[in-house]
């Protein structure tokens, strides 16, 4: 009886042996992570964290992260950065504005969402941008401005953030590099229709009419021509409730190769309520 189960015992050892090497030898390598770090995994501030082997400081750098970002979405379309901000991330973009309202970069859903494009909106090369590229982000309700996403908007009601920040990128593989002159920080009722790609009377007349409404005067001049850039979010300034405001900044596309602003050269305009 010992004999035979001794040989029951070594038998049942070198079947464990066995499908153990058999599990091993069929198991699934895992998937290159050089430029693919845990897409899911999530940042201090609530936000995926960047996708890309470094972080996002310079011009390469963002055209290289958005290289990356969009072989993993095809639906990415560009790149925002707002210095001294954490808005640093892939900007996507389809058929309707209601897929990436609750949905992250990693296709995901997220309470926060993404950035992403109006859908109306034309972006790519320069030349070919919409009048007014509109771009939506969440904020959390708030106006934290040390809040995710688009919370950081927020940091512009300061005189001196604002101030210090007048140049905005947001960038495309088609286009390049592209830097946006900051020229109006407002408050704003949804009927002002300052969403639409292509604006009844001109971006001119859009601008003129943000700038009435504008935090500070920015001495900026918007022309027919110009192309702008928006970007709008969740207020809770007239009350908790209140789901008729948005928080907006505009900015203007600069010539390819011109020089910057360091500073805005800004003072306290008297905005419309």
């Amino acid at each position: 009886m010992k004999k035979i189960i001794a040989v029951l015992a070594v038998l049942i050892g070198l079947l464990l042996v066995a499908g153990f090497g058999f599990v091993l030898l069929f198991m699934e390598e895992p998937e290159d992570t050089m430029l693919v770090d845990n897409p899911n995994s999530q940042s201090q501030d609530g936000q995926p964290q960047l996708n890309v082997p470094k972080e996002v400081v310079t011009q390469a750098d963002e055209l290289e992260a958005l290289d990356v970002y969009t072989q993993q979405n095809q639906d990415t379309v560009g790149w925002l950065r707002v210095p001294g901000t954490t808005i640093n991330n892939s900007v996507l973009q389809s058929h309707d504005n209601m897929t990436y309202l609750r949905t992250n970069e990693a296709r995901e859903y997220d309470i926060y969402g993404c950035y992403f494009a109006d859908w109306e909106c034309s972006v790519g090369e320069r030349e070919n941008f919409s009048p007014n590229t509109v771009i939506y982000g969440h904020s959390d309700l708030k106006d934290n401005p040390e809040g995710p996403r688009f919370s950081q908007l927020f940091r512009f009601t300061d005189p001196d953030f604002a101030r210090e920040t007048p140049v905005i990128s947001f960038s495309t593989l088609d286009g390049g590099f592209m830097e946006w002159e900051v020229f109006a920080v407002f408050y704003t009722e949804k009927t002002f229709a300052y969403i639409d790609a292509s604006p009844e009377g001109g971006v001119d007349q859009l601008a003129k009419a943000a700038q009435e409404k504008s935090l500070y005067d920015y001495g900026i001049t918007v022309g027919p021509g110009d192309k702008i850039l928006t970007l709008s979010t969740c207020t809770v300034k007239y009350g908790a409730q209140d789901n008729d405001h948005r928080f907006v900044v505009m900015a203007r596309l600069l010539p390819e190769g011109a020089e910057a602003p360091k500073e805005a050269r800004l003072t306290a305009g008297e905005p419309a309520e």
